[in-house]
């Protein structure tokens, strides 16, 4: 592939959908472009903002609370992951459109509820925190809804 070509297809896949710095690297590599024509590209799309790892990080943390329920833990751990650095995540927590943090886990945690068939209150706490942990949500959050969930227990 012509690197003319693999910057056309770049552009339109980034003006179509947000991007990271490592998954557009990773297109380029796996398409086996030099990698003086990968800075050189990489330089355009930043310079075009077609690439911006800040804007990414916001809409991403943003759209998987949103959508996908997720706990500001698995947010954090999975820009991690894609190579986001820890100053620009912070900042995109921060800028990020994320209201309602203990309401939304502790809707989370009475959906779960009503599928779970434990009789016993102590497992049912246990399953509970162990859902809510494992879809991101720190200690103090999962407490705080499960004493309101489970005021017994």
């Amino acid at each position: 592939m012509t690197t003319e070509h693999a910057l056309r297809i770049v552009t339109g896949l980034c003006s179509k959908k947000e991007y990271c710095t490592a998954d557009i690297l990773s297109k380029l590599r796996k398409w086996e472009i030099a990698e003086e024509d990968i800075r050189k590209m990489m330089t355009f799309l930043y310079q075009y903002k077609f690439v911006d790892d800040a804007r990414f990080a916001r809409i991403y943390a943003e759209d998987k609370f949103r959508f996908n329920h997720w706990g500001m833990q698995k947010i954090v751990m999975m820009l991690r992951r894609k190579g986001i650095s820890p100053e620009v995540i912070e900042e995109a927590l921060e800028a990020a459109d994320i209201r309602n943090y203990r309401e939304e886990c502790e809707a989370l945690l009475a959906q779960k509820m009503k599928t779970l068939k434990e009789q016993d209150p102590y497992e049912l706490k246990v399953k509970l925190f162990r859902f809510g942990a494992g879809r991101g949500f720190d200690f103090d959050t999962l407490h705080s809804c499960l004493q309101n969930l489970l005021p017994e227990g």
